[in-house]
């Protein structure tokens, strides 16, 4: 399964960017909180997942780990798809949408397009202890070490050796903040650590 992606954003249009992995150019459908880490002719690096239908393989991308969790979750909902899951994140940021889960708020969730009554409600009422378990709370950030672990698997999938993977992790280690920084911005320090 593809994880995520890197490379270099040659377009973005609406909510699909291109970007030039090793010369291929990969269109992604991107939530509201990916779209904001885009810029043309910058280098990024989004989690993504692949998805396989009748149509063909789709590629969503999102901010961060959490946020591809929470769409994962959203796509399982009786009645929704992955179109559908990622349509709520154009709309919605995660947080958000813990909270309103939370707060068993369907109202909210009937302003995205294409979300009616009955499954604004479904959503609140299928997820609500999945929320609890996944996501401890609406702010609740994931621990550092588990970040750290997340980004030592990522740069392992990208080939880095073992001694270049602890020393990136080392000047990650340093920093004050890892819990407060997205699993992606984490990767990019990572990988400007390695690659300059």
């Amino acid at each position: 399964m593809i994880r995520f992606i890197s490379g270099l954003i040659v377009n973005i249009r609406e909510n699909l960017v291109v970007i030039d992995v090793a010369g291929v150019g990969l269109e992604v459908t991107c939530s509201r909180e990916a779209l904001s880490l885009c810029r043309v002719g910058d280098k990024v690096t989004l989690p993504v997942y692949l998805h396989i239908s009748e149509s063909g393989p789709l590629l969503f991308g999102f901010g961060d780990y959490s946020e591809r969790e929470f769409f994962l979750m959203l796509k399982n909902v009786k009645g929704m798809g992955a179109r559908t899951a990622i349509s709520i994140l154009r709309w919605l940021s995660a947080p958000e949408l813990v909270k309103i889960i939370q707060d068993q708020n369907p109202e909210r969730l009937e302003r995205v397009p294409g979300i009616g009554h009955k499954t604004a409600e479904r959503i609140c009422f299928e997820l609500k202890d999945k929320v609890k378990k996944v996501f401890a709370g609406e702010t609740d950030l994931p621990e550092a070490n588990d970040k750290l672990q997340v980004i030592r698997l990522a740069l392992k999938e990208l080939n880095f050796s073992d001694g270049e993977i602890n020393k990136a992790i080392g000047i990650l280690e340093k920093s004050q903040d890892i819990a407060c920084q997205s699993e992606e911005k984490l990767l990019q320090q990572a990988l400007r650590a390695l690659i300059g």
